[in-house]
């Protein structure tokens, strides 16, 4: 079983590779290259924890191939200091049926709202079966997350009179699982990924470890949600850890959500490393496929450094060396009109002398780099040229404005 230091010293990542738009296509099109640079993005931000979402309809497709990737994967992050937390079921978000040749960018539920019933269980078994027969003596298996957010499927929220009968048909079918899990392997234990704390209620007696989910909009009802779900773990002795949050569109920004369970000593999976081609991209993800960061203050969070925003703050000042003066002068000179076509590297020069002091001094949003502008404009030519007398003066009276 795992050590309760353990638990608490978690720093995960949900994670579809960029090359996929969900969790089909991440095992019917695995990439061992990819997903082994990915993972040695995980683990140069010293995450320590993969949690991935497997795909039935793949194993029953091409059963030994999958398992075979699925070894490939724990593996791979093994090497690289990661443990695995296979997501075996997901209730997420529709009714739809899962395809093997489903290439539509949208989440996928697994099994399907279709074989939640007593006729797939055997089936449902073998597969469980030939999950612990591939990974149980893996050293790199975490435990077993049986089935993710049971509730969150429109089969249940637009149910009207039948949601009360349609939950207890999910809430026996993961039931029935964990006891699966638990029957044949013993050494890893089970959990299951809720949306909501309230919810290990009702599940949190049926494993042996509590997990749950939390994108609350605000510092203070992040913390309510944590500390419900740690009250939970002291009521039934339980080990607790989140294994998801972190949402831009939800006002759940990465080093606010993550600090929270730092300061609380609550283990964490975040949603997610990679900024791909799935739906989340535009509002989840730390690493483009280049290597690349969306943010740094992400990844400083992830390595447990956070913003100050309390006390002294101490503003950089931009001109204490005369960097801004320099600047400006500069762009003055290729400015001015004397009748000759001034070098169109020396307007350059000063122009990324001002993005720059524009990015120390976080003068402007940084969604849209200026030295990312001034890249663009390497090479000459007559936009070029009109762009850049645009920016020098743009950017000058910036600098003049606030410095």
């Amino acid at each position: 079983m795992i050590a309760p230091e353990t638990l608490k010293n978690l720093r995960g990542f949900n994670y579809t590779p960029s090359t996929a738009t969900n969790d089909i296509s991440f095992w019917r099109d695995y990439d061992e290259a990819v997903i082994e640079r990915e993972l040695t993005y995980a683990q140069r931000l010293g995450l320590n924890s993969a949690r991935v979402f497997l795909a039935y309809v793949v194993y029953e497709h091409q059963p030994q191939q999958f398992l075979k990737r699925l070894r490939h994967f724990v593996r791979a992050a093994q090497q690289r200091g990661i443990m695995t937390m296979p997501v075996v079921w997901d209730s997420c978000f529709s009714e739809r049926q899962p395809a093997y040749d489903l290439d539509l960018n949208d989440w996928v539920p697994n099994p399907g709202v279709m074989n939640l019933g007593t006729h797939f269980w055997p089936q449902g078994e073998r597969y469980c079966a030939a999950l612990v027969e591939t990974l149980g003596d893996e050293p790199g298996l975490l435990m077993w997350d049986v089935m993710n957010e049971p509730l969150m499927t429109s089969w249940v929220l637009n149910a009207g009179g039948e949601q009360s009968s349609r939950s207890e048909t999910i809430w026996t079918f993961v039931r029935h699982f964990c006891e699966v899990f638990q029957r044949l392997d013993p050494r890893h234990p089970t959990t299951v990924g809720v949306h909501t704390p309230e919810n290990l209620a009702v599940i949190g007696g049926a494993t042996e470890v509590l997990s749950f989910h939390d994108y609350s909009p605000t510092r203070e009802a992040i913390g309510r949600a944590l500390d419900v779900g740690l009250e939970y773990g002291r009521k039934m002795d339980k080990p607790v850890f989140v294994s998801e949050i972190s949402c831009l569109a939800r006002a759940n920004p990465y080093d606010v959500s993550i600090q929270a369970c730092q300061e609380r000593g609550l283990g964490w999976f975040t949603w997610e490393l990679m900024i791909g081609k799935s739906m989340w991209r535009d509002i989840h993800g730390i690493v483009y496929p280049d290597g690349s960061v969306r943010d740094p203050s992400i990844v400083a969070a992830v390595q447990g450094f956070f913003r100050k925003r309390q006390g002294e703050i101490v503003r950089p000042n931009l001109n204490k060396e005369g960097a801004v003066t320099r600047a400006l002068a500069q762009a003055a000179d290729w400015l001015v009109e004397d009748g000759t076509e001034k070098p169109y590297a020396l307007g350059l020069a000063a122009l990324e002398m001002m993005a720059n002091l524009i990015e120390a001094g976080e003068l402007l949003p940084l969604v849209e780099l200026p030295s990312r502008q001034v890249l663009d404009l390497a090479a000459e030519t007559l936009a070029h040229r009109a762009e850049l007398r645009r920016l020098l003066e743009e950017w000058g009276a910036l600098l003049r404005r606030r410095v």
